[in-house]
């Protein structure tokens, strides 16, 4: 779940976006976002993968129990993961971003932020600069300059349940 829908009910797409890129982390590690047993530097998935990604040894997350495994699709995997996982809501890809980035052999990921962390206080950023706030192409490739904002639309969320006592 999205930190700034868990944290203060906010949901934009974006919140998807980083429900996915948890997903592509869990399925390239094998294993779930949150393992207590593994101990305090294994036990969250994102600040994990965070850490490997940033010493270059993200390979490392590449569930050992595969017989083969693409190590070139498995690293951009892992840094398509860590992008929509980005704590600025802003920064992370939208899905046409994303479908891009899967379908172009030739399309260069930009490098990911640090991932929002989930279960964790923070406060949470909702307007700043990306480079890929747009599903034109050429906003993807040639990001927009330093300083430009984007402005993300949310929802407020509540949950009602209503119940009914009625038999025949």
């Amino acid at each position: 779940m999205a930190p700034e829908y868990a944290m203060h009910g906010y949901l934009s797409v974006k919140a998807d976006v980083f429900s996915f890129g948890v997903l592509v982390l869990e399925i390239v590690s094998g294993r779930k976002v949150t393992e207590r047993k593994l101990g305090e530097e294994k036990s969250d998935l994102l600040t994990y993968t965070w850490n490997l990604f940033q010493t270059g040894r993200q390979l490392e997350l590449v569930d050992e129990s595969l017989d083969t495994c693409n190590l070139s699709e498995a690293s951009i995997c892992i840094q398509m993961g860590l992008l929509c996982c980005q704590a600025i809501v802003a920064d992370r890809p939208d899905m046409n971003a994303l479908h891009l980035m899967m379908s172009n052999d030739s399309f260069t990921l930009p490098r990911p932020g640090k991932p929002g962390l989930q279960g964790r206080g923070g406060r949470w950023t909702t307007t700043t600069s990306s480079a890929l706030t747009s599903t034109d192409a050429t906003t993807l490739t040639n990001p927009k300059p330093s300083g430009t904002s984007s402005i993300e639309e949310y929802s407020r969320n509540s949950m009602s349940f209503s119940s009914m006592n009625e038999g025949r």
